[in-house]
């Protein structure tokens, strides 16, 4: 199958080895060949591209394609794939867009159409992860999650996009996303407590989050995008997990690749082989985002 990757960030370091595991060959825009060549741990992958002009170029040879872009690009490129009848499958990256209400009007496109889809929420392919879910078919109860790090444009001092709340950034639409997603597959929908902070006004930095399920469990949330220490901890007693990690990517990828290349490469195999979206799933998730954001303060 070939499937083509637009985004020459994440989309390359990250979707184009997990492809490549996956035995595809990628369709790339000429433009991203610098970046292919100038990473060690990419140039060993170029055997198995298809170079092309442009990334129109690219769609038009492509059976499948990954979009790893800003959440507002990709925002606007969905009606454009979904016009394209010959791309029976996508992989797109969270956040689906740069807030909850967009992220639901495109989902609602994405479940019109026959594409086979798949969002680029990752938490849910980890070892724990799985365990998790597992686990949750049998029992439910309070859970508590711990995630510190400093995200990479705060160790370097970098000014974009994932800054900017306003952009689909920050603690909470950016990193919290994953959480999310993966509290909708333990139970969780609803919000009865959430704040961001930071110390300039259209960022998040840090998030703090109470969750409700139906039957009254809690989980309580504390995300820190900015924080000196590292740490990933999970405590759900009813699940019989104990959980305390550098971060939840706490893996081992091959070649000097990026931590996530393997949970990556089983996303992409669900999409390459799956015969449904998990559609129910995508939209609880963004209802619970949108429960979320109506009880967020500033703090």
């Amino acid at each position: 199958m070939n499937v083509a990757i637009l985004g020459s960030g994440f989309g390359l370091y990250g979707y184009l080895p997990a492809l490549r595991d996956e035995q595809c060959r990628v369709v790339l825009p000429e433009r991203y060949r610098a970046v292919v060549e100038g990473r060690a741990e990419l140039s060993g992958l170029a055997g198995g591209i298809i170079w092309v002009a442009d990334e129109k170029d690219a769609l038009d040879r492509a059976d499948a394609v990954v979009v790893a872009r800003r959440p507002v690009d990709q925002a606007g490129l969905i009606a454009e794939l979904l016009a394209r009848p010959e791309l029976k499958r996508l992989v797109l990256e969270k956040p689906l867009a740069p807030d909850p209400e967009t992220a639901m009007h495109l989902q609602d496109k994405l479940e019109a159409s026959d594409k086979i889809v798949r969002i680029g929420y990752c938490l849910g392919f980890t070892g724990w992860g799985r365990q998790l879910i597992a686990r949750a078919a049998a029992s439910h109860g309070d859970v508590g999650i711990r995630w510190r790090f400093c995200a990479h444009h705060y160790a370097t001092g970098q000014s974009n996009w994932k800054r900017s709340h306003a952009q689909g950034g920050g603690a909470l639409r950016f990193y919290g996303i994953q959480l999310i997603s993966l509290l909708v597959d333990l139970g969780f929908e609803g919000a009865s407590a959430s704040s961001i902070a930071s110390a300039q006004s259209d960022e998040a930095e840090s998030w703090r989050a109470t969750l409700t399920s139906g039957d009254g469990a809690r989980c309580e949330i504390e995300l820190d995008s900015n924080s000196a220490q590292t740490e990933f901890s999970i405590g759900a007693p009813a699940f019989g997990l104990a959980l305390s990690l550098p971060d939840p990517f706490d893996g081992v990828a091959s070649g000097g690749q990026d931590r996530r290349v393997p949970v990556l490469s089983l996303l992409c195999q669900e999409m390459l082989t799956a015969e449904r979206s998990p559609h129910q799933r995508y939209r609880k998730t963004i209802e619970l985002w949108r429960a979320i954001e109506a009880v967020t303060v500033r703090r």
